[in-house]
């Protein structure tokens, strides 16, 4: 072996070595933190300051540990991304081009503002409005997925904003030569920063031309991801699946990155573009492992970013900036929040929610080293005070929700009022349904179908004008409000249904109707199954888990695959909802149809025959037609006009025009069939012969 590659290996085995430390930390300061009751990236957080180079110093290739936590950011954007699916992508374009463009001017400009009264030159001050525009993402969305509020609003508007600050590193990266050429020192020729798709461009016509090239690859990729995924998934290997999905995730994720995006970016594409397939649910399932291992190698490396001395040098700068940043980041996201239409507790829980820096802005710091962007002591106070608020957004995120509470306990700032058409008078013995999502349109259909009267409060501005111009019973409200439950007829309304995905607005809600009207009966939806048993303290009567749901259906189709009788699936069911809570539930299991009964057993088959003028059995009864002892195949459904025949037995007539159902082995179906079919036509026999 030579020198070289034993240098290679030693290195090697230093960094898995590390890198198995860093990974055993982690567990430890995740079952510390879990069992304190703390959140666990805090936890992560605090390990890479204990580990960094500013304190014990652990970790040697700190470069090496950088590089695999951005891939954690890639694959924690990939799972994101397979949580919204591109029509849902498309419902958020508001929060994206307004919530975002609102949040990230209003950034760069209040800093730019800031900065320039304590005398700091402009290009520079621009520039640090760009470090400060942008949040973490990868914080951001773990809150919301750990809390299950990825679908809520205020879950909906952070990841629409979050979207459109990924969008903006684009233009900022482009803008950063130029900043640097204004401040004074120009970039070295070939250097990393200055080099683009096309040198010579200028900056915004560069912009455009990697903006059209990504949405001609997003398009390609669209039109490629279900033959793609139809191909690997036919070979039923799941090492190709996940070889697909790695190829997938990282080859748009290598594309945006070539066009000067962010990689996170490109990941998040991934994600929604496959989020449109059938497949996307195991997608999801093989992605998890690795999305919260990476993950936390993140927030370690994010933590190694810390160094005390800086506090230690300059408290009161560190403070202040910390708060000048949260809070600033804040009311600024608060106004684009507004500026949406959304009431004031989504826009509280949206802010502090984002009211950080992002990972993505000590890329940028890197860029503007070049170009002398920012002196190493503010550098060095920003990437404190960075840190600092990474960490604190479970504290802010918890905050968020309790102020949230306290702003709906208060009846202060309304989503809306309610539209007069729907007044108090008008109903009674009315059904109130809370959200207008999937859950809430289909019971909307079934009310309307049944000529129940019905009437819809729902908080996203835009489905409201679109619904109300068809003439859906619908209004702009926060349902949390007991005024705004009183106008929708609350009083002499017969049921509430809540059917959002916000678990704590639908506890609320749910205490103020069992609260002031008990005679309504409220039916809640629920994520998960740990939501049950709070809900049902709330004072909702019956509750509908979707996670057991899922799996409760899906445990009858397998039953059922094995001809498990319905009686013994029936008492397996009951088992299930008795040990998760929800007694409440029916426990009977829907009949199969006689094409699922086929397909359950092998070589048994079905068929649908009309009773043709002249057939075998025309005019006879089933005992004398003697179908089943000369074929094998039994007559189950005998149907006669536009009516089915109630009763079918032995002495039911067949006459011609009846439709059959026919069931048997399949390989006797055609036998069966020319008992019911017209005789076949003999050509006259010629008279000369």
């Amino acid at each position: 072996m030579s020198a070289a590659s034993g240098t290679t290996v030693v290195v090697l085995e230093q960094v898995l070595l590390e890198l198995a430390l860093l990974f055993a930390l982690c567990v430890a300061v995740a079952v510390t933190f879990h069992r304190l009751r703390l959140p666990s990236i805090v936890g992560f957080l605090v390990a890479g300051v204990v580990v960094g180079p500013h304190a014990i110093g652990l970790v040697q290739h700190e470069e090496m540990v950088r590089e695999l936590a951005e891939v954690g950011i890639v694959v924690m954007l990939f799972a994101v991304g397979l949580e919204v699916p591109l029509s849902q992508l498309g419902r958020l374009r508001r929060a994206i081009v307004w919530g975002g463009c609102v949040q990230i001017l209003g950034t760069v400009v209040v800093t730019t503002l800031a900065c320039a009264l304590i005398g700091m030159s402009w290009p520079s001050a621009v520039f640090l409005g760009f470090l400060l525009s942008l949040s973490s993402t990868a914080a951001a969305t773990k809150m919301l997925i750990d809390h299950g509020e990825l679908s809520a609003p205020h879950g909906r508007t952070v990841l629409g904003i979050a979207v459109a600050q990924d969008l903006a590193v684009v233009p900022m990266i482009l803008l950063i030569p130029l900043l640097g050429s204004m401040n004074g020192p120009q970039l070295v020729p070939g250097s990393g920063t200055s080099a683009s798709i096309m040198d010579g461009l200028p900056a915004p016509i560069m912009a455009l031309l990697n903006f059209g090239i990504l949405a001609l690859v997003v398009v390609v990729a669209k039109l490629l991801v279900k033959p793609l995924v139809s191909l690997v998934c036919g070979t039923r290997s799941r090492e190709l699946f996940v070889l697909f999905l790695a190829t997938w995730c990282l080859g748009l994720a290598v594309v945006t990155a070539h066009l000067g995006m962010s990689l996170a970016l490109g990941a998040f594409l991934a994600g929604i573009l496959l989020a449109d397939s059938d497949h996307h649910s195991q997608a999801a399932a093989e992605t998890e492992p690795f999305r919260d291992a990476f993950a936390s190698l993140f927030f370690v490396s994010i933590g190694m970013l810390f160094d005390w001395a800086t506090i230690a040098n300059a408290p009161g700068a560190v403070a202040a900036i910390v708060c000048a940043v949260v809070g600033g980041k804040a009311l600024i996201i608060i106004v684009a929040a507004r500026m949406l239409g959304q009431p004031f507790w989504v826009r509280i829980r949206a802010a502090l929610t984002l009211a950080q820096v992002g990972e993505f802005s000590f890329v940028l710091v890197q860029l503007g080293q070049d170009s002398s962007l920012l002196p190493e002591s503010a550098e060095a106070l920003f990437v404190v005070a960075a840190v600092v608020s990474i960490a604190a957004t479970p504290l802010l995120y918890a905050l968020g929700h309790r102020l949230a509470l306290r702003a709906r306990n208060s009846g202060m700032h309304s989503a809306g009022r309610v539209n007069a058409a729907a007044s108090d008078g008008e109903r009674s013995n009315h059904a109130i349904l809370v959200g207008y999502g999937p859950t809430g349109r289909t019971v909307a259909a079934g009310l309307k179908a049944a000529g129940i009267p019905y009437v819809i409060a729902e908080m996203n501005a835009a489905t409201v004008r679109t619904e109300r111009l068809r003439g859906v019973p619908i209004v702009l409200a926060d349902a949390t409000r007991i005024t705004v439950l009183n106008s929708l007829g609350l009083a002499r309304a017969q049921l509430v249904v809540l059917a959002i995905n916000d678990s704590s607005a639908t506890r609320r809600i749910a205490q103020l109707v069992s609260q002031n009207a008990p005679q309504a009966h409220i039916l809640a939806r629920a994520q998960f199954n740990n939501d049950v048993a709070s809900l049902q303290r709330s004072g909702a009567h019956e509750v509908v888990p979707q996670e057991l749901e899922a799996s409760i259906e899906i445990m009858v189709r397998v039953l059922r695959r094995f001809l498990v009788a319905d009686d013994e699936i029936g008492r397996r069911v009951k088992a299930v909802r008795v040990e998760a809570g929800c007694v409440q539930r029916t426990s009977m299991v829907a009949p199969a149809e006689a094409s699922e009964i086929a397909e359950f057993v092998p070589g048994l088959g079905f068929a649908v025959r009309r009773v043709g003028v002249g057939a075998p059995v025309a005019g006879q009864s089933l005992k004398d037609a003697a179908v089943r002892r000369h074929t094998g195949c039994t007559v189950v459904a005998v149907r006669r006009g536009d009516k089915n025949l109630t009763v079918i037995d032995q002495d039911t007539v067949l006459e011609v025009g009846d439709t059959v159902v026919v069931i048997g082995p399949q390989l006797r179906l055609l036998d069966a069939a020319a008992m019911f079919a017209e005789p076949a036509a003999t050509e006259p026999t010629p008279a000369n012969e």
